[in-house]
């Protein structure tokens, strides 16, 4: 029993820290260059554009809203952890994240630990400053104070609605920026994006990372879905025909549209291309007239000519038809 909770326990942890990991990445997207889980120097690291990292100790209690007895010792390995990642990358800021409300298991500091709270050390009780700066004077090279913080993310329970409340809110609130009206969009991301940083926390090579645009792109993935794709194109095939290339092909169809250069080189060619017909209908005419160009991007040897004729006149209408929102989405994050 003793190594089955210590394995729960370890899981739980872990879960954690790919949640925590998501959060921190959407509050710093638009700086974002790429992220790391279980890196060189941290739990978690994230790189900027800036040359500078942001480096992430994240600390989950399991019973985190009733036990507190090792928070205090979380703090002190945190702070230790913390000012050696400081020494061997510039860091812009060092944080513990937990999910604690009360990190530093004092009656002081409780009441402003609650919820997701940011504190920045400045921001602490006097008592709490001391408790701090009592472990860094243990450590011959400590942190700079100025660039720490305590960060919680409330993660409790086996309820799965309750344990990723908050992170689910933080993945909802920064796609509702771009007004995708997408239904069920922050499941699907939140999936994905669990998927995908855990992936990467479980491989050996640290310099293996996640870039932006690796957890950017299936949000354009989503939203040029090609089964929510409108009447009026839809019309030009037989019923059964595309409604066939949909499902049939659908594979196919997401594996391109996950290429960044491949929408990259679409939308570029769209905003070069010159017709006759009103804006409105320029999307439809590019997609209808300039599918040839394209058949080199896709491995269709199989299939017939009709095929591959709507297969690909299907994908380039999804890609401008979301022009739009997809450069939205490249300005909101600054991909």
């Amino acid at each position: 029993m003793i190594k089955s909770r210590r394995a729960n326990a370890v899981m739980f942890g872990f879960d954690f820290q790919v949640n925590a990991a998501i959060v921190l990445m959407l509050e710093n997207i638009e700086d974002l260059k790429s992220l790391r889980l279980e890196g060189n120097y941290e739990d978690i690291e994230l790189e900027l554009e800036n040359g500078k990292y942001i480096l992430a100790q994240a600390k989950a209690v399991e019973k985190s809203s009733s036990d507190f007895r090792n928070v205090r010792k979380n703090l002190e390995k945190s702070l230790v952890s913390l000012s050696e990642g400081n020494q061997k990358v510039n860091a812009q800021q060092l944080i513990l994240i937990t999910n604690s409300p009360n990190p530093l298991n004092e009656a002081t500091s409780m009441s402003i630990f609650l919820g997701a709270a940011h504190r920045d050390f400045s921001s602490l009780p006097s008592s709490s400053q001391e408790l701090i700066e009592g472990y860094l004077n243990e450590i011959s090279q400590p942190l700079d104070l100025a660039k720490f913080m305590i960060q919680v993310l409330p993660f409790e329970t086996d309820n799965d609605i309750e344990r990723y409340k908050m992170v689910k809110q933080v993945v909802d609130d920064f796609i509702g920026d771009f007004n995708l009206n997408i239904y069920g969009l922050g499941k699907k991301l939140l999936n994905i994006w669990h998927e995908e940083v855990f992936k990467n926390g479980t491989k050996k090579d640290a310099a293996i990372r996640l870039k932006k645009k690796d957890v950017i792109w299936p949000i354009m993935v989503i939203a040029t879905d090609i089964e929510r794709c409108d009447d009026s194109f839809a019309e030009i095939f037989d019923p059964s025909f595309y409604d066939e290339i949909v499902h049939k092909y659908k594979d196919i169809i997401e594996s391109c549209c996950e290429r960044c250069e491949f929408f990259i080189k679409v939308l570029c060619d769209y905003n070069g291309y010159q017709n006759t017909n009103k804006l409105a209908e320029k999307c439809m005419d590019f997609a209808i007239n300039k599918w040839p160009d394209y058949l080199s991007e896709f491995e269709l040897d199989v299939i017939d000519e009709e095929t591959k004729k709507g297969l690909i006149q299907i994908i380039l209408y999804s890609i401008v038809r979301n022009r739009i929102t997809i450069d939205k989405i490249k300005r909101g994050v600054k991909l």
